[in-house]
């Protein structure tokens, strides 16, 4: 899904709008049956439900990549900015943005409150605060960030980031995350029936998969990599 969703960003305007039209569709749709799937307390409800937090997951995303929704700043940083001034302006590239993904993801919660199958809700709110923890990350400074992959009309957000050496905070948000991740496998252990089993699962690889992505931002180890498929791709249609 990261692969599609860079090579997404990279498309033609033309290309972008109808893949952002699709993604629109899919994540209404999943929107829509939030509440179904929160009544429905199986392990096919759990798989389901998590698939479908991904989707709207991934338009969310595509909504920022693709710069539909972001901020009112859309300018670079400037070199006299200091550090307040510059996490007022590095909000303001995403402040739109950050204000639709609390709105989603506390419309599901609202949808599937108080029913048997929370995993859309689960799903989406590691999403979000995983994905809170990279945005402070890479603004507090991290060792490694492959800013290739955005496209060149989003290039100014690098301006606002820190690559070359971890913060503090990069080294607690891991540790905190990883403990997060850990906790999150023992009550799916500690489960006791399979659908909330497999939920907690499902959940927790997605938090160790954030966790990992938290190491690769502090030691580069070449996991671009893992996405060259979709680099080759994007040559092929430049």
């Amino acid at each position: 899904m990261t692969g599609l969703a860079l090579m997404s960003v990279h498309q033609s305007p033309r290309s972008k709008q109808l893949i952002f039209c699709f993604s629109s569709v899919a994540a209404l749709v999943a929107l829509l049956a939030v509440e179904v799937n929160a009544a429905a307390h199986t392990p096919l409800a759990t798989i389901t439900g998590f698939a479908m937090a991904l989707i709207i997951w991934a338009w969310l995303e595509l909504s920022y990549l693709m710069g539909y929704i972001t901020g009112p700043v859309k300018q670079p940083a400037l070199p006299a900015m200091g550090f307040s001034e510059r996490f007022t302006h590095a909000l303001g590239t995403t402040v739109y943005h950050e204000l639709m993904v609390v709105a989603v993801v506390g419309l599901v919660c609202v949808l599937g409150a108080g029913l048997p199958n929370p995993t859309i809700q689960n799903t989406l709110a590691v999403l979000w605060l995983m994905r809170w923890s990279t945005k402070l990350n890479l603004f507090l400074g991290v060792k490694h960030f492959n800013s290739q992959w955005l496209p060149d009309n989003m290039r100014y957000i690098t301006t606002y980031l820190k690559a070359g050496k971890n913060s503090w905070f990069a080294v607690f948000s891991t540790i905190v995350a990883a403990g997060c991740t850990y906790l999150l496998f023992f009550m799916g252990q500690s489960a006791t029936d399979p659908a909330a089993a497999l939920s907690m699962f499902l959940i927790a690889w997605l938090a160790g998969l954030a966790v990992l992505e938290h190491v690769f931002l502090m030691m580069p180890m070449g996991e671009t990599a893992l996405w060259r498929w979709a680099e080759v791709n994007l040559r092929k249609s430049s």
